[in-house]
């Protein structure tokens, strides 16, 4: 999945943002409280998720690359497969524009494919609610919730 947003704070602001919620992560993931200039390419963490089925399953986050405030890309391991989520941010005339992408790749061909069709049932969906966090996230930004 890849989408563009157009938003009307700058990148920095964003990445402010995304910083602050990787580190709550980790906080709440691992009881660590780490620094904003202590994350960097390859840190990397555990966390417990719960699975479409209601079962808990530890996955692994790790740090591809934080360039700041420009681009950050993680991906999260799980049993079954490698998800990665990009954010890449240019700062324009009207604010910021920031791509999002999505991939994921499975551990098996059988779920390679499995994943590919749901894909293509969900994605308008997973779209929309990907513009929908942008769009909340601008507001807060706007509205000086984010400090």
């Amino acid at each position: 999945m890849e989408i563009k947003v157009q938003l009307q704070v700058s990148a920095k602001e964003v990445f402010e943002q995304l910083l602050s919620s990787i580190i709550q992560d980790i906080k709440n993931s691992t009881g660590q409280t780490i620094a904003k200039d202590k994350l960097s390419k390859d840190f990397s963490y555990e966390k417990s998720l719960r699975n479409h089925m209601g079962y808990d399953v530890t996955v692994k986050v790790q740090i591809n690359e934080l360039i700041q405030p420009l681009k950050y890309s993680a991906t999260i391991e799980n049993p079954k497969g490698f998800n990665t989520i990009e954010y890449s941010l240019k700062d324009t005339v009207k604010g910021v524009e920031i791509t999002y992408k999505e991939n994921y790749k499975a551990k098996s061909a059988l779920q390679n494919w499995n994943y590919i069709l749901i894909s293509l049932i969900y994605s308008r969906r997973s779209k929309k609610k990907m513009r929908n966090q942008f769009a909340y996230l601008e507001q807060q930004i706007l509205n000086g919730k984010f400090q």
